[in-house]
């Protein structure tokens, strides 16, 4: 499985297809870093910058191959093992994001102003969290936006933007429950909390995605 990754991750490299989702989740991280914000709001701006990051990049990952290459690399190895591979390089390259936003984020905030103040071990431990929460729902979204499920570019970025912009403000998402966990605010009674059930609800939620885009395009190269 590490050779199929790193296979997809250097095709990706190649494309050079990477670049659009990268710059724009530079520019979302560089507008959250103008506010002047203090650490726990600028961990939660991160995660919530990751969904449609790591989700943009997730599909381009999925899409970089064509149909005919793709029919090359299922054939010796399976075409759920070819689609896992390309799923799991997409996860490697958000992890990339995740890390240099957040620490781009950290580097350019600043402490709670008010005291008492949660505890910056505790910031820095609970929108990390937060951060692989919005990691792990982009990278979900992601594969549910591209190929076998939705194959048309047009409709995918689509629907990828649509439903980013739903995980973010709607109250029963694991995003905006991990944001508002951390989101210390500059209030004297400011708190964090890790945020747990958002971390396991998005596990859960990047794992039955997972398995089902694995399914379908195995279906998919297999009929």
């Amino acid at each position: 499985m590490s050779a199929l990754i790193r296979y997809q991750l250097a095709l990706l490299l190649r494309s050079q297809r990477w670049l659009p989702p990268l710059l724009m989740f530079a520019m979302l991280i560089t507008a959250g870093a103008f506010g002047g914000q203090q650490y726990g709001d600028s961990l939660g701006w991160c995660a919530g910058m990751l969904v449609p990051g790591a989700g943009w990049l997730t599909r381009t990952v999925l899409t970089g191959e064509p149909a005919a290459a793709r029919a090359c690399l299922a054939a010796p190895v399976g075409p759920r093992r070819a689609h896992l591979s390309a799923l799991l390089a997409a996860l490697v390259c958000g992890c990339v994001l995740a890390l240099a936003g957040g620490s781009a984020e950290w580097l350019l905030s600043s402490p709670p102003p008010h005291l008492p103040h949660p505890p910056l071990a505790a910031i820095a431990l609970h929108g990390s969290a937060a951060i692989l929460v919005g990691l792990l729902v982009g990278t979900a979204v992601g594969a549910l936006c591209a190929p076998p499920l939705l194959g048309r570019p047009a409709i995918g970025v689509l629907t990828l933007a649509t439903a980013s912009v739903l995980l973010l403000v709607a109250p029963v998402s694991p995003v905006n429950h991990a944001i508002r966990d951390v989101f210390t605010s500059s209030s004297p009674t400011a708190t964090t909390t890790l945020p747990l059930l958002p971390l396991l609800a998005s596990l859960g939620l990047l794992a039955v995605s997972g398995a089902a885009v694995v399914q379908l395009a195995a279906r998919g190269v297999t009929d």
